[in-house]
């Protein structure tokens, strides 16, 4: 198990000393002299606020604290700003055609000098113009891309999650001994660090390459390997909180505000780095990929505290799903499609788990809805998350400019992903509903007996 110490010692310092005063996301002109702009997002300012009500019912359901009538107010200004900007370029640019015209055709001095005054003036006027946009400009698109996704019309927007499919019925009469009491499988030193040993080892390689198989076979999934470092910018267009993952402390930094984060390469954010600014015909689509990777989410283990524990740790195998479509139904198809493959293997697995919808309260921003997959935990008497699958609309793709072509337009494609499988939970889950590891079924046509001569293979197998 890779031991992460001196990375969070380095994240910790980088956390105090680095302050973000600006998006890497959008940039403005003033700003643009120390910093560039790596990616532009198309802003559909007509669209988002086309529907107000919805928008509205979006951000009182979620529990934001955002008021939609400043946005409107700043919309309004930052709109008669840039007409005007509009107005004078414009008429910067008749004067500039008006001048070459009369000095092509032998003009009198006193027009040519009349409209090089007028030409300079207005030049002038645009620089002002422009300097006092800046603030209007960055106050308002900030809080724009602070707005969060329309709501699904299945996302509960109440209290309570809507149940989709239960597997099994827990046993809450007596509460079982935690996990860590397998210490011949399991030796937990803290959220950041553990050892799995003997079959706890084989299980988590075996379950996780069992599931990507799965997906590949049944599915019709290609299986992808992914970067486990990811550029702010992406963590900005999936409006991911900063928070949620450690953030790299870089030498040689050309851009400061677009650093680097630890995600894990089964993250749904390490997908988007190869998704920007791409153009697919529409073909191919639907793109359906799954990847194995380690996952770096440090705000889900903060759930299952306060006692440390497998089902708060940091780090774990896992994996990720990533389905690409063009219509909004087509989406909704491969979000259930995801579903029934994750049912299949969980179901094989034989412990009390259960499928749910996620309240508005839970989302991120731009999440429309989510299904989550969680096992029952016996030592906590509760459920717990191994899996969670998002619907993201276009929302994420007009960020990184993620489209189809379409005769002679462009669509945005609708995103549908998220992590199947979390290993070390499931382990813990199976250790404490007395499962052994080694007769465990698993979907994909893995074993999960190795013998030795597997495993010297699969070790001579690394050097061919």
């Amino acid at each position: 198990m890779l031991c992460l110490r001196n990375v969070l010692k380095n994240c910790l310092s980088a956390r105090k000393t680095c302050s973000r005063n600006i998006s890497a996301l959008y940039i403005t002109g003033d700003k643009a002299t120390e910093n560039y702009a790596t990616l532009q997002p198309y802003m559909d300012f007509n669209g988002t606020f086309s529907d107000r009500q919805s928008l509205d019912q979006s951000i009182s359901s979620r529990g934001l604290d955002i008021r939609l009538e400043s946005v409107l107010a700043k919309y309004e200004q930052y709109k008669a700003h840039h007409a005007q900007l509009s107005k004078v370029a414009e008429e910067r640019e008749t004067v500039t055609k008006r001048l070459k015209v009369l000095t092509k055709s032998g003009g009198k001095a006193d027009q040519l000098e009349e409209l090089k005054e007028r030409g300079k003036s207005l030049r002038n006027d645009l620089k002002i113009l422009k300097q006092a946009l800046y603030p209007i400009e960055d106050d308002f698109i900030h809080d724009y891309l602070h707005l969060p996704n329309l709501l699904h019309v299945q996302c509960p927007v109440g209290g309570e999650e809507k149940l989709l499919y239960r597997h099994g019925m827990p046993n809450s009469e007596n509460k079982t001994p935690s996990h860590l009491a397998r210490k011949e499988l399991v030796h937990f030193v803290d959220n950041n660090r553990y050892y799995l040993m003997e079959q706890a080892a084989h299980f988590d390689v075996k379950a996780m390459q069992s599931l990507a198989r799965y997906f590949v076979t049944r599915g019709d999934f290609i299986q992808t390997a992914n970067p486990d470092f990811v550029r702010c910018v992406l963590l900005e267009a999936n409006a991911t909180p900063l928070s949620d993952y450690h953030l790299v402390q870089e030498e040689h930094l050309q851009n400061k505000i677009n650093t680097a984060y630890l995600t894990g390469g089964a993250s749904f954010e390490s997908y988007l780095g190869a998704m920007t600014k791409l153009c697919v015909y529409p073909s191919v689509l639907p793109l359906r990929y799954v990847c194995c990777g380690r996952s770096y989410n440090r705000a889900e283990a903060q759930l299952y505290g306060p006692i440390p524990s497998l089902y708060t740790a940091t780090q774990t195998n896992a994996v990720q799903s990533f389905v690409a479509t063009q219509t909004a139904s087509e989406a909704d198809t491969q979000l259930e499609h995801i579903l029934n493959l994750a049912t299949d293997f969980y179901k094989a697995v034989d412990i009390p788990f259960r499928i749910s919808y996620a309240t508005a309260a839970a989302l991120t921003p731009a999440e429309s809805i989510r299904a989550v997959i969680e096992v029952y935990a016996p030592s906590l008497q509760r459920y717990v998350c191994v899996g969670r699958i998002s619907n993201y609309g276009n929302f994420v793709s007009k960020r990184i400019l993620f489209s189809t072509r379409r005769e002679k337009h462009y669509d945005f494609l609708h995103l549908v992903g998220g992590p199947v499988l979390y290993t070390s939970r499931l382990i813990a889950a199976l250790l404490e509903h007395g499962v052994r590891l080694e007769d465990c079924k698993l979907l994909g046509g893995i074993s999960q007996k190795p013998s030795h001569q597997q495993d010297l293979q699969q070790f001579k197998d690394l050097f061919t």
